[in-house]
């Protein structure tokens, strides 16, 4: 892909939400100042779930989640993003952060973030091609997006026909699974790399990598928990609406309850394979596979999960996903996500159907 023939392409391309967001490479103007862009977002999802004893449950297409988001450019200088989700729960914020540019390239983004861990960590589940989290994920950071509340940097800037970015963050979460079992909330610093680069005319290469540290409080002294990530992506789009996506990550949680505690570690990771038959549908494929090693008593458990599905993107505004997934061996985690016993066998069919209305951003390329 070259920048002089394929501009706007390469910038969409190179600009996912995974690595940095497009105000990251531009300034903030005052279109929008004083008067906020509102979208709502509905995600309507369906399961049906059997485990290998005949156990099962069933739901019809609840409104699992809903986002209303509000947007707006204060001054030339910073602008708001707030992300509010509803619930049988009831109603949260999910994001608020101030986005502000300083010189020299940096760019500073301050509140309640999904935190830039790999790369599915960073987007909204609606976003996502599939209509589950990765087994890896949950295993590692819970069921829900791992979100902290801090102080981010990013620094992008161009290396010949690659753009690279580095984050460095500071941040408080209360994160049951990665940090606390308590759930009380701890601080913690991230570090972040990420690089693009073009392969071809219509293809690009993403290959970057994240740490998180922090205290989890689980004991007085040496209690601390370490996760690291690395993550690929390669991308085919050509000018007909073929696409060809293959994009992996791999995470480690490593926590430490303790002098003369075990360390509990917790590997995972997935490899999905998408293919855009042209713009309304795509259909995709992904393999999990998570490891737990350090709990008392218990050997090394190993847990393989296998997903299938297709998409319908009816419009801008609609989409549709039917995805069958198969679990073997269920880790704790896993298992409590789906309401089934460690160990099991889970066979889940899922149907998602995702509607929008407002304006709203691009998704992640």
């Amino acid at each position: 892909m070259k920048y002089a023939q394929y501009g706007v392409f390469a910038i969409a391309a190179l600009c996912s939400n995974n690595a940095f967001a497009l105000e990251s490479i531009s300034p903030i103007s005052g279109e929008n100042t004083g008067n906020p862009s509102i979208s709502v977002v509905g995600s309507f999802t369906g399961e049906r779930l059997r485990s290998g004893d005949g156990v099962g449950s069933s739901s019809f297409l609840p409104l699992s989640e809903t986002e209303i988001i509000f947007g707006a450019n204060i001054d030339p200088h910073a602008r708001l993003d707030i992300t509010m989700t509803g619930s049988d729960a009831g109603m949260a914020i999910e994001e608020g952060f101030i986005t502000t540019t300083l010189p020299y390239g940096l760019n500073v983004k301050s509140g309640r973030k999904f935190l830039p861990i790999g790369r599915v960590n960073s987007v909204h589940p609606h976003a996502l091609i599939y209509a589950d989290r990765p087994n890896a994920l949950v295993n590692i950071l819970g069921p829900d997006v791992f979100i902290g509340e801090g102080v981010f940097v990013d620094r992008p800037f161009f290396v010949g026909d690659s753009m690279q970015a580095f984050t460095a963050g500071v941040f408080g979460a209360a994160n049951a699974v990665a940090f606390n079992p308590s759930g009380e909330k701890h601080y913690a610093g991230l570090l972040r790399w990420t690089g693009v680069w073009d392969s071809s005319d219509f293809s690009t290469l993403e290959l970057g990598s994240s740490f998180v540290r922090g205290n989890n409080a689980i004991s007085t002294s040496h209690s601390q928990t370490s996760l690291a990530d690395i993550h690929l992506a390669w991308k085919y789009q050509n000018l007909s609406d073929f696409a060809v996506n293959i994009e992996s990550e791999w995470m480690r949680n490593a926590q430490q309850g303790g002098v003369g505690v075990s360390e509990i570690i917790t590997d995972g990771g997935y490899l999905l394979a998408d293919i855009g038959l042209n713009r309304n549908w795509r259909t995709f494929a992904r393999l999990d596979y998570s490891r737990l090693n350090g709990l008392a008593g218990q050997a090394l458990a190993n847990e393989k999960a296998l997903s299938a599905g297709v998409v319908w993107k009816v419009s801008e505004f609609q989409k549709l996903t039917l995805q069958y997934k198969t679990t073997r061996h269920a880790l704790p985690e896993v298992a409590a996500a789906y309401g089934m016993k460690v160990g099991d066998q889970i066979n889940a069919v899922l149907f998602r159907w995702v509607v929008a209305i407002g304006p709203h951003g691009a998704h992640a390329y």
